[in-house]
């Protein structure tokens, strides 16, 4: 093997590392039934959101406080279980902003950073909301 094609191997390896690696979901952060309103603090950073993994229910209000941590600006895109875009809001680097939703059907919300190659490389999370 030659010198250039070892070098673009080597590119290609640490990509596909870097797409499996970052696209797991975390242990997820539940919310109690009887609860209307929570607050998730949200940190993002390079490919990462932390929590990426919240669980809540039908009916319940959750205010998000996201705090970039990063050098670059992000996004935090919201959609509903049928693909319905609910937000998107960027997110300026070393600022946090609040965006406070009502979760008012069950099923699974996805959440990405809509920049590019962002939510490619695990810039992504879900919300499961629990019907009652």
């Amino acid at each position: 093997m030659n010198r250039r094609s070892l070098y673009l191997l080597s590119i290609v390896s640490v990509f596909v590392f870097l797409l499996f690696s970052c696209a797991e979901l975390q242990k997820q952060v539940t919310f109690e039934e009887g609860t209307k309103e929570n607050t998730v603090e949200m940190k993002v950073s390079n490919f990462n959101f932390e929590p990426n993994n919240i669980l809540t229910y039908e009916g319940n209000t959750v205010l998000f406080r996201i705090e970039n941590v990063s050098i670059a600006e992000h996004n935090f895109t919201l959609t509903d279980p049928a693909g319905t875009k609910l937000e998107d809001i960027d997110i300026p680097r070393d600022k946090t902003l609040e965006i406070k939703i009502t979760f008012s059907r069950a099923g699974i919300y996805h959440f990405y950073c809509d920049k590019l190659f962002h939510s490619a490389f695990g810039m992504k999370g879900q919300i499961e909301v629990v019907g009652r």
